[in-house]
């Protein structure tokens, strides 16, 4: 079993497209909370493509069109806290 080493940061492990969509969320989020702070937001390639009002909405719209690890899911509001915690599962991204 593949271990994260303890210092190698909160996004270790992380595919790096969904790395990307943090980094454009964070860059944005001042503007983002401002229009859609309480959404859900689905990031794709670094760009907004929806936003939702609850997480189970906005992951049932994703799947319809994009493929399991290729998009983001972002609470939105302003301050750190809205992206403090990162979560991510290796499985959800593979196909079954």
């Amino acid at each position: 079993m593949d271990t994260i080493p303890h210092d190698a940061g909160p996004a270790a492990g992380v595919p790096n497209p969904l790395k990307q969509n943090l980094d454009w969320y964070i860059a944005n989020q001042k503007e983002l909370s401002a229009k859609y702070n309480g959404k859900v937001l689905l990031i794709v390639d670094q760009g907004l493509v929806a936003a939702y009002d609850s997480m189970a909405d906005a992951y049932t719209a994703a799947l319809k069109t994009y493929a399991l690890g290729t998009f983001s899911l972002q609470p939105c509001s302003p301050g750190p806290d809205s992206y403090t915690l990162t979560l991510y599962n290796p499985l959800y991204g593979i196909a079954i």
